[in-house]
């Protein structure tokens, strides 16, 4: 990926109509992914299984969701893939009370998701985040 963005830190990116007819997009309209987005194939990024499954995927998304009553549809130019995320694991633990979820030291403070080691993508972040937050919720809310 770092490759692909130009050895920079903007991020690689095509049009998803491009990504499917093998086309590395001649533009890209701006996205909301600081630093930035640089026009490639994805191909070069993605593991070959990967990119074919998108590709087919894509193509099978574009005929169930084809815009109907003067809607556009979801195959098209307009939208733009950006790669790529990686599911990694911190490589350490902060501490946690099973129970209380707060550190067991330091009082208020709730290790939480991947930067603390309990999570290893967007998803399960979010669901340690839910949990963390329920827990937060139960020593605040009044008796």
């Amino acid at each position: 990926a770092w490759n692909a963005g130009g050895g920079k830190l903007v991020a690689p990116a095509q049009r998803m109509v491009d990504f499917v007819e093998g086309k590395v997009s001649s533009s890209l309209p701006d996205c909301s992914y600081l630093p930035g987005i640089h026009s490639t194939s994805l191909k070069e990024v993605l593991p070959g299984f990967v990119h074919h499954s998108l590709k087919q995927a894509f193509k099978e998304f574009g005929k169930k969701m084809p815009g109907r009553h003067g809607a556009r549809s979801y195959f098209t130019n307009e939208a733009v893939l950006v790669a790529t995320e990686s599911r990694t694991s911190s490589p350490v633990r902060i501490p946690r009370d099973p129970e209380t979820l707060q550190h067991p030291q330091i009082t208020n403070l709730y290790p939480c998701a991947e930067g603390a080691g309990y999570a290893g993508g967007i998803v399960s972040a979010a669901m340690d985040g839910e949990r963390v937050a329920a827990a937060i919720h139960d020593v605040l809310k009044p008796s």
